[in-house]
Formats: C-alpha cells, sequence, structure tokens
C-alpha cells in the first residue's frame, strides 16, 4: 500500500502547496481512484497558499493544522530544511506522518525505509539498502544494494548511489548525482547536478565537478 503503516487512513493531507506539491497531488490523486485515500487539502506556512488549478482548500499552516480523525499528511517539500522541521514539528504534536511509496516503486524486501519516507515514481531501493527517517528519493532514482541515506536526505530525481554507498543524514543530491560504489558522503553536504562521486568525503561540504572532482567549499556549520 502506498501510505505505509497507515492502513486506517480515510484522508490525506499534503503538506507543501508549491510544484512539489502539485507532483505529489497527482500521484495521490490517481491512486485515490483505484480507492486510496481522498485527498482533504494542503497545509502550508504561507498562509492561504493553494497550488494553482487545484480545487482543494487551504486547511493552515503547519502550526495549527488539526487532522480529522484517520486523517494523515505527507510532506511534500524538497528541502532539507523543511522536511525535517515540519515532519518533527507535526510529529510531536501527535499528527501521523506515513511513509509514501508509489505503486510504480520496486523496494525491496530486505530494504529498510525509515518513518515520514517519500518515495516517488519508478525508484529501485535495492536489496539491503537502508533509508532514514525523513528521506525524499525522487523520480526514477536507484538505491542500490547495500546502500544507505541518513535521515532527512534529499535525492533528486535521477539520482544513482552504486552498490554500498552511503550518504549521510541531511544531505541534499542534485539531479542526475551520481555516488560510485563504496564512497561515503558525510552529513550535511550538498551534491552539484550531474556529479559523480568517485571520493568520499567529511561533513559538511559542497561537493562539484569539473574536469576533475573537487571539493569546491566547506559549508558553514
Amino acid at each position: 500500500m502506498p501510505l505505509v503503516d497507515a492502513s486506517s487512513a480515510r484522508s490525506v493531507v499534503i503538506a507543501g502547496a508549491g510544484g512539489f506539491g502539485l507532483e505529489v497531488f497527482e500521484y495521490l490523486y490517481e491512486e485515490s481512484l483505484g480507492g486510496g485515500p481522498n485527498i482533504a487539502g494542503f497545509i502550508d506556512d504561507a498562509k492561504g497558499r493553494q497550488p494553482a488549478g487545484i480545487d482543494l482548500p487551504n486547511l493552515g499552516t503547519t502550526w495549527d493544522y488539526r487532522p480529522l480523525a484517520n486523517q494523515v499528511v505527507v510532506v511534500a517539500l524538497g528541502s532539507v530544511e523543511a522536511r525535517q522541521n515540519v515532519i518533527m514539528r507535526l510529529a510531536e504534536r501527535g499528527i501521523q506522518v506515513p511513509t509514501y511509496i508509489h505503486g510504480s516503486v520496486l523496494v525491496s524486501s530486505t530494504a529498510r525505509v525509515g518513518r515520514s519516507a517519500v518515495i516517488c515514481p519508478f525508484s529501485i531501493v535495492n536489496r539491503n539498502t537502508t533509508l532514514g527517517d525523513g528521506v525524499l528519493v525522487n523520480v526514477q532514482s536507484n538505491v542500490a544494494h547495500g546502500a544507505s541515506v541518513g535521515d532527512y536526505s534529499v535525492l533528486s530525481p535521477g539520482v544513482i548511489l552504486n552498490g554500498d554507498a552511503a550518504v549521510g543524514a541531511r544531505c541534499f543530491l542534485g539531479t542526475r548525482a551520481t555516488i560510485y560504489p563504496g564512497v561515503k558522503i558525510g552529513a550535511n553536504c550538498i551534491v552539484d547536478s550531474h556529479t559523480g562521486v568517485s571520493a568520499s568525503s567529511a561533513d559538511n561540504k559542497f561537493i562539484t565537478s569539473g574536469l576533475q572532482q573537487v571539493t569546491a567549499r566547506r559549508i558553514p556549520a
């Protein structure tokens, strides 16, 4: 079932009324037509914000939203910091934020997926992999055998983690970034789009590539 550990959910609210919220709406809407939970609306910390062209209400901010019975929230935010803050805020208020896995995703029975993660269409999470709490795996990404992704990290569309690669907590990997087999990336790192990472990195690094892979600068802690 797309909403993991939320079998009693009758309706779902999307946290985030921006572009990624539109994409998550599309996934949930198609699934609602096949018997999945109805979409009740959006919450967003920009008061009153609603995605263009979608006739659903804004139900408040993540600070003041009050769920109905059997109502859960899927967090549709692509920012590492925003994902962590909103997921933790809702959880502290006792609001259920289940993991969402699109029906087209292949997830190995040996994979371990944390709470409040989101895995988008046509991604693969292979054998003996680990995804931490709040992780976002965007469309057409591949987490190969033995690879791991730390809490609240974001994999943009088309990211590839090769076998036994590891990404620390709160990292952001740009579109089509590739982590080579066995390479370890520390916490709080940013990997630039289309960058192939062939050497391990410490925490708080911005990693990009030109003729050679370079660590361009340290990210302030």
